[in-house]
C-alpha cells in the first residue's frame, strides 16, 4: 500500500530541500490570548497538507512541497488563537490541502486530477482516517493543533 501515500518519505525529504531554513516551518508555537492556548505544529501541519495533496491529486511529491512552499505566507498568518482555532475546524484537512492546491474554495467535488473520494462519503471516510494517520505517523509527526 506505500504507493496509496505518494511515498511520504520522499515527500519529507522533498520538503526538507524545498523549505531548507529549519525556523521555517516549526513544531511548538505556543499561542495565547490570556484565556485559551493552542500549541501550533506548523510543520506537520505543512508536511500533513503536502502528504494529502500528494495522496488525493495527481501532483508529485515534488509538485505537493512547492504548492505549500508558495503558500508559506498563508501558514505563518496562522499567528494567535482566533485563526488557529478557525483553521483547526477545518477538519477534516482534505479541503484545506485541496483548496491550497486547486486555489480555489469551496474544494471542487469532482475534478480530474482528483483521485480518491472525499471524505465525507461513505467509502472515503475511513479512507482519510488511515492516509491522515499514516502520514503524521511516518516521521512521528504531531497534530497540527493541540489545545490545552
Amino acid at each position: 500500500m506505500e504507493g496509496l501515500y505518494g511515498g511520504i518519505t520522499a515527500l519529507n525529504a522533498m520538503a526538507d530541500s524545498f523549505f531548507g531554513d529549519r525556523e521555517w516551518p516549526r513544531d511548538g508555537i505556543v499561542l495565547t490570548d490570556g484565556r485559551d492556548t493552542v500549541i501550533y505544529n506548523q510543520r506537520s501541519y505543512c508536511r500533513l497538507l503536502q502528504g494529502l495533496i500528494a495522496a488525493y491529486t495527481t501532483a508529485s511529491p515534488a509538485e505537493a512541497a512547492a504548492c505549500v512552499e508558495a503558500h508559506r505566507s498563508y501558514f505563518a498568518s496562522i499567528d494567535d488563537v482566533l485563526s488557529a482555532s478557525l483553521e483547526s475546524h477545518s477538519y477534516p484537512y482534505y479541503y484545506a490541502a485541496v483548496e491550497l492546491y486547486f486555489g480555489v474554495h469551496p474544494a471542487p467535488v469532482e475534478h480530474p486530477d482528483l483521485t480518491r473520494p472525499p471524505p465525507d462519503s461513505p467509502e472515503g471516510a475511513a479512507l482519510y482516517r488511515e492516509v491522515e494517520e499514516r502520514i503524521l505517523s511516518e516521521e512521528g509527526m504531531r497534530e497540527p493543533f493541540e489545545w490545552e
